[in-house]
């Protein structure tokens, strides 16, 4: 069980993400006005996250849960 515990951990990776900052602003008097942050990101698919969460793999990952729990 710790084996497939630890296997887990190492095929999750951490959240790898293409993020874009971008700032405007108008200066009156040297004083920032209107400030608008944009933070945009695109994150990797990762299919262990997939598998747990859409619902076209719900069936499967229930039967998994349920026969890892029948072993132990």
């Amino acid at each position: 069980m710790i084996r497939i515990i630890l296997i887990l951990f190492l095929l999750i990776s951490p959240a790898n993400a293409e993020c874009k900052y971008y700032a405007e602003a108008d200066v009156v008097n040297d004083k920032l006005i209107n400030k608008k942050e944009h933070y945009t990101c695109k994150e990797k698919d990762n299919f262990i996250v997939q598998f747990m969460t859409e619902e076209k793999y719900q069936h499967a990952f229930t039967m998994i849960v349920m026969v890892a729990l029948e072993t132990l």
